[in-house]
Protein backbone atom coordinates (compact mmCIF):
# COMPACT_ATOMS: atom_id res chain seq x y z
CA UNK A 1 0.00 0.00 0.00
CA UNK A 2 1.20 3.60 -1.05
CA UNK A 3 1.49 5.47 1.68
CA UNK A 4 0.25 8.92 -0.16
CA UNK A 5 -3.19 9.99 -0.03
CA UNK A 6 -5.37 10.13 -2.72
CA UNK A 7 -7.32 12.88 -3.25
CA UNK A 8 -10.21 12.98 -5.16
CA UNK A 9 -13.42 15.07 -6.15
CA UNK A 10 -16.35 12.39 -6.68
CA UNK A 11 -20.00 14.20 -8.42
CA UNK A 12 -22.75 11.86 -7.87
CA UNK A 13 -25.99 12.30 -6.86
CA UNK A 14 -26.33 8.16 -5.71
CA UNK A 15 -24.99 7.86 -1.89
CA UNK A 16 -24.91 4.08 -2.56
CA UNK A 17 -22.40 4.26 -5.52
CA UNK A 18 -20.55 7.28 -3.68
CA UNK A 19 -20.18 4.41 -0.99
CA UNK A 20 -19.32 1.49 -3.96
CA UNK A 21 -16.58 3.93 -5.21
CA UNK A 22 -15.53 4.24 -1.13
CA UNK A 23 -15.36 0.06 -0.93
CA UNK A 24 -13.70 0.23 -4.35
CA UNK A 25 -10.65 2.24 -2.60
CA UNK A 26 -10.86 0.34 0.71
CA UNK A 27 -10.24 -3.14 -1.24
CA UNK A 28 -7.40 -1.82 -2.82
CA UNK A 29 -5.96 -0.33 -0.10
CA UNK A 30 -6.28 2.71 -1.72
CA UNK A 31 -5.83 6.09 1.35
CA UNK A 32 -8.05 8.98 0.25
CA UNK A 33 -9.70 11.95 0.89
CA UNK A 34 -12.82 12.67 -0.98
CA UNK A 35 -14.30 15.59 -2.09
CA UNK A 36 -18.25 14.86 -2.44
CA UNK A 37 -20.93 16.86 -4.83
CA UNK A 38 -24.35 15.91 -5.43
CA UNK A 39 -24.60 17.98 -8.48
CA UNK A 40 -23.27 19.10 -11.48
CA UNK A 41 -23.31 23.02 -10.24
CA UNK A 42 -22.15 21.82 -7.36
CA UNK A 43 -18.88 20.27 -9.10
CA UNK A 44 -17.97 22.97 -11.48
CA UNK A 45 -17.99 25.16 -8.45
CA UNK A 46 -15.65 22.58 -6.68
CA UNK A 47 -13.54 22.47 -9.61
CA UNK A 48 -13.47 26.75 -10.54
CA UNK A 49 -12.91 26.60 -6.79
CA UNK A 50 -9.04 24.99 -6.70
CA UNK A 51 -6.13 27.57 -7.09
CA UNK A 52 -2.35 27.80 -6.72
CA UNK A 53 -2.88 28.37 -3.09
CA UNK A 54 -5.21 25.23 -2.71
CA UNK A 55 -4.49 22.55 -0.22
CA UNK A 56 -5.40 18.31 -1.84
CA UNK A 57 -5.71 19.32 -5.23
CA UNK A 58 -7.44 16.68 -6.58
CA UNK A 59 -5.68 13.85 -8.86
CA UNK A 60 -8.41 12.00 -9.87
CA UNK A 61 -12.43 13.37 -10.57
CA UNK A 62 -14.77 10.70 -10.88
CA UNK A 63 -18.63 11.91 -11.81
CA UNK A 64 -22.26 10.67 -12.93
CA UNK A 65 -23.07 11.22 -16.52
CA UNK A 66 -26.06 11.99 -15.64
CA UNK A 67 -26.59 14.60 -12.90
CA UNK A 68 -28.81 17.02 -11.04
CA UNK A 69 -28.46 20.86 -11.71
CA UNK A 70 -26.52 20.66 -15.41
CA UNK A 71 -24.12 17.87 -16.69
CA UNK A 72 -21.24 16.02 -16.72
CA UNK A 73 -19.82 17.89 -19.55
CA UNK A 74 -19.93 20.56 -17.70
CA UNK A 75 -18.07 19.81 -14.93
CA UNK A 76 -15.11 18.57 -17.40
CA UNK A 77 -15.20 21.53 -19.40
CA UNK A 78 -15.19 23.87 -15.83
CA UNK A 79 -12.47 21.30 -15.05
CA UNK A 80 -10.72 21.71 -18.27
CA UNK A 81 -10.46 25.65 -18.03
CA UNK A 82 -8.43 25.75 -14.30
CA UNK A 83 -5.07 25.31 -15.32
CA UNK A 84 -4.29 24.03 -11.82
CA UNK A 85 -6.63 20.93 -12.52
CA UNK A 86 -3.86 20.12 -15.55
CA UNK A 87 -2.67 16.66 -14.13
CA UNK A 88 -5.99 15.62 -13.19
CA UNK A 89 -7.60 12.64 -14.17
CA UNK A 90 -11.21 12.49 -14.97
CA UNK A 91 -13.09 9.47 -15.60
CA UNK A 92 -17.11 9.32 -16.06
CA UNK A 93 -18.46 6.63 -14.20
CA UNK A 94 -22.30 5.41 -15.03
CA UNK A 95 -24.67 2.51 -16.06
CA UNK A 96 -25.47 4.77 -19.26
CA UNK A 97 -24.48 1.89 -22.04
CA UNK A 98 -25.44 4.90 -25.10
CA UNK A 99 -22.04 5.00 -27.69
CA UNK A 100 -23.96 9.00 -27.62
CA UNK A 101 -22.89 9.40 -24.19
CA UNK A 102 -19.62 7.96 -24.11
CA UNK A 103 -18.41 9.92 -27.32
CA UNK A 104 -19.74 12.89 -25.36
CA UNK A 105 -17.90 12.05 -22.08
CA UNK A 106 -14.68 11.49 -23.97
CA UNK A 107 -15.11 14.52 -26.42
CA UNK A 108 -15.77 16.52 -23.20
CA UNK A 109 -12.45 15.87 -21.83
CA UNK A 110 -12.81 12.82 -19.95
CA UNK A 111 -9.94 10.09 -20.05
CA UNK A 112 -12.01 7.44 -19.11
CA UNK A 113 -15.74 5.72 -19.56
CA UNK A 114 -16.42 3.48 -16.99
CA UNK A 115 -19.89 1.51 -16.97
CA UNK A 116 -21.08 0.48 -13.49
CA UNK A 117 -22.02 -3.15 -13.34
CA UNK A 118 -25.09 -3.74 -11.29
CA UNK A 119 -23.45 -6.83 -9.67
CA UNK A 120 -21.55 -5.86 -6.12
CA UNK A 121 -18.70 -7.79 -7.30
CA UNK A 122 -18.63 -7.41 -10.87
CA UNK A 123 -18.55 -3.35 -9.77
CA UNK A 124 -15.85 -3.89 -7.12
CA UNK A 125 -13.46 -5.58 -9.50
CA UNK A 126 -14.20 -3.33 -12.96
CA UNK A 127 -14.39 -0.09 -11.28
CA UNK A 128 -11.55 -0.77 -9.40
CA UNK A 129 -9.36 -2.21 -12.35
CA UNK A 130 -10.35 1.37 -14.04
CA UNK A 131 -9.18 3.31 -11.31
CA UNK A 132 -6.38 1.80 -10.82
CA UNK A 133 -4.83 2.09 -14.22
CA UNK A 134 -6.23 6.04 -14.01
CA UNK A 135 -3.91 6.84 -10.63
CA UNK A 136 -1.15 4.78 -12.02
CA UNK A 137 -1.42 1.93 -8.79
CA UNK A 138 1.03 -0.58 -9.12
CA UNK A 139 -1.45 -3.59 -7.90
CA UNK A 140 -4.48 -4.89 -9.18
CA UNK A 141 -4.95 -7.43 -6.43
CA UNK A 142 -7.22 -6.83 -3.73
CA UNK A 143 -6.01 -6.70 -0.27
CA UNK A 144 -6.56 -9.77 1.84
Amino acid sequence: MSPEILHLLVVEDNPGDVRLIEEVLQTYGIRYEMTHCETAEQGVNAVTGYSGESQNIPALLLLDFNLPAGEARDVLAAAANNPVLKNMRKAVVTSSVAPKDRDTALQSGADSFILKPADLDAFLQEVGTAILKLIGHSSTEPRA
